[in-house]
């Protein structure tokens, strides 16, 4: 795998193993769009601080929550026999090409990883066969600040970024479907 820098940040002013916290609000969102419906197992690669594995665990999925910082480097670990109904993960941007070439070799329905919008623009991605199998992104109404720190009532900081879930399904072939996920009630806002 070629690693392909997605973050324009020095790598001495990135947080340590890149590591963005997920707002919880926004996997309740994935939720919601009955992308899961029927998905049992899961693997979450890049769990962090474990946001993506509650939320999945409080509606009964079962999560198999895997990080760098415990000894799991997705991008070394050997997933050859191993199957699960859909990976989830917010991935390191800076490692997010990798995250998904990797991903495409694990026998799974689907793929589901936040990603940044602006990763739409890059010709080397669609001419290398990256965005094969991309059937749906959820776009976030919001822009997010992935860069603060995990909130208590799970809300998403607004920022700067634009984002949303990015969904591989094993063997499409059409053109992604582009979906606006309503997150106003997602986003913490400050008070005058």
């Amino acid at each position: 795998m070629a690693h392909t820098q997605a973050s324009k940040k020095k790598k001495e002013y990135r947080p340590e193993n890149d590591f963005y916290p997920t707002p919880k609000c926004l996997v309740r969102k994935l939720v919601e769009t009955g992308e899961l419906n029927n998905m049992t197992s899961i693997l979450e690669p890049a769990c962090g601080n474990n946001a993506i594995v509650d939320v999945l665990r409080e509606y009964g999925f079962n999560v198999t929550g895997k990080d760098i910082t415990t000894g799991n480097d997705f991008l070394k670990d050997d997933y050859s026999n191993t199957r699960f109904d859909v990976i989830v993960t917010n991935p390191p941007f800076c490692l997010y090409d990798d995250f998904v070439e990797k991903a495409k070799t694990i026998d799974c329905k689907k793929i589901i990883m936040i990603g940044r919008l602006n990763l739409l623009g890059a010709h080397k991605r669609n001419i290398n066969g990256f965005w094969n199998g991309l059937s749906d992104i959820y776009v976030f109404d919001r822009q997010i600040a992935y860069d603060q720190p995990a909130r208590d009532d799970e809300k998403a900081p607004a920022g700067m970024l634009v984002s949303g879930w990015f969904i591989w399904t094993k063997d499409y072939k059409g053109e992604p479907k582009l979906h606006i996920i309503d997150i106003q009630d997602c986003i913490a806002t400050k008070s005058c």
